[in-house]
């Protein structure tokens, strides 16, 4: 299978960390799979000193083997100004120079979503048959502006040729969430409000913005995680049983949980935004900026499987370690026959995406030969192959035409439906606090679970 890689921006961070190395894994590992990649980009280059730009750049992020110069020889450049209709005349041209009977093409549109349209417009200059595009989050900036987005890019492609990617769901402990779930007979019938007291789902960084301003102050934690990356991991944890494991299946019920999440319009109680001492001072961060670096919220999912279970998302920079994990707590047992010895503490499951693979499950045995006290055990699992990195997988499906892990134009359009309030709220708006850096984050995210007789699990 041929297939030709168009990558818009390939000088930019995304490019240089993750898709070239993507791209590089899949030529040696996959056989089947014959590369060539086209990196556009609007400064003069021929090929050779864009591959040794590619060469130099990636030497943080690649391990570059022997063949990698062979790899490179696969790389052309491409001179493109996204809005000169000549530039994508060329760029059709050096498409078919390398184009064979059996060829796919891929548009990968690593640019800001202000310069989709300028991509869509002037795509009747190009006009691929049966062309894949792949665009990148955010997909604008709120329900209306993304209608409008989506709008016009089904001028151009069907829905069939679009792929909204989001690298979170490229990892391989979110995908193993489904084969946890639904493969085990442990799990699944306890899987539901009659069993569980709440779900936890934390993203923290200890980095901060730095010299992504220029992105993040318009994109905001509860649009640059929240809206994506949270609410996909949230679907898959609450989902209902798919009929069965592929893309339609699987999307379909995944629609069903952001059909049914609720977000309660009392935010003082139930949304906690605060901002990063010293965030205002930023490289060209305005002083005036609201934009948040720490979310929490409480939301919940009107489903018979999980009504009346509270669902706490929270995520934040600059805080004192990185940490992506889900965590599934158990009610409280009858403590009838133990009453007098001690708590019996609840039993967790908690999955870690990052910075380790792991299952942790917590549950309780008695405590020694002679006591009748009962203590918390925890069982480990790790995975002990190395899992492939999120973009190899994610660019693999869409060579494979696999659409499972990418989300949904009704997905995306109910992502936004539910946090639309927030994004743009007029009066009744979250206050903005401030919280000092590498701390374990603002009182106020622990008072909300506080008020629900529960806390965070640290």
């Amino acid at each position: 299978m041929h297939t030709i890689f168009v990558i818009f921006w390939s000088t930019w961070d995304l490019a240089k960390r993750k898709l070239f190395g993507a791209l590089y894994d899949i030529y040696l590992s996959k056989k089947d799979i014959k590369l060539d990649i086209i990196g556009v980009w609007r400064k003069e280059f021929d090929n050779n000193k864009f591959r040794n730009y590619i060469k130099n750049e990636t030497k943080e992020f690649i391990k570059q083997k022997s063949d990698f110069d062979k790899f490179l020889d696969k790389i052309s450049y491409s001179k493109v100004e996204l809005s000169e209709k000549n530039d994508y005349k060329t760029l059709k041209n050096d498409i078919k120079k390398l184009q064979k009977s059996n060829s796919q093409v891929v548009f990968y549109l690593s640019i800001a979503p202000e310069f989709f349209t300028n991509f869509v417009d002037n795509y009747k200059f190009i006009d691929i048959k049966n062309a894949k595009i792949i665009f990148e989050k955010p997909f604008w900036n709120d329900l209306a502006s993304a209608i409008l987005l989506n709008e016009k890019i089904m001028e151009v492609f069907r829905e069939e040729q679009v792929y909204r990617i989001d690298h979170y769901v490229g990892k391989e402990a979110i995908q193993n969430i489904l084969a946890f779930r639904f493969a085990n007979i442990l799990f699944e019938p306890i899987w539901n409000n009659k069993y569980i007291d709440n779900i936890q789902i934390t993203a923290s960084e200890n980095i901060w913005v730095q010299d992504r301003w220029w992105y993040y102050d318009n994109s905001w934690a509860l649009k640059d995680m929240v809206q994506n990356h949270l609410f996909q991991v949230l679907s898959l944890v609450t989902m209902d049983t798919p009929s069965n494991i592929d893309a339609d299946a699987i999307r379909q019920e995944k629609l069903k949980v952001f059909r049914s999440l609720r977000l309660k319009k009392d935010f003082e109680k139930n949304i906690v935004f605060w901002q990063y001492e010293g965030y205002k001072n930023e490289k060209s961060v305005k002083p005036d900026s609201r934009t948040e670096t720490f979310i929490a919220m409480k939301i919940e999912v009107d489903s018979w499987r999980f009504v009346w279970v509270p669902i706490y998302l929270r995520t934040w920079k600059y805080l004192d370690k990185k940490c992506t994990k889900i965590v599934v707590e158990f009610k409280e047992i009858p403590d009838i026959l133990f009453k007098k010895y001690g708590h019996i503490e609840k039993n967790r499951i908690i999955l870690e995406v990052q910075p380790n693979e792991t299952i942790d499950i917590h549950f309780n045995i008695k405590e020694n030969w002679n006591s009748k006290e009962v203590q918390r055990v925890k069982s480990k699992f790790s995975k002990e192959i190395e899992s492939k990195e999120a973009y190899v997988k994610l660019l693999e499906d869409v060579i494979y035409w696999d659409k499972t892990l990418f989300t949904s134009w009704e997905m995306l359009k109910e992502s936004w439906k539910i946090v639309e309030d927030l994004v743009n709220c007029k009066n009744n708006c979250p206050i903005l606090h401030i919280y000092k850096k590498w701390t374990t984050g603002p009182e106020a995210s622990n008072i909300m679970l506080e008020n629900d007789n529960k806390k965070w699990y640290e």
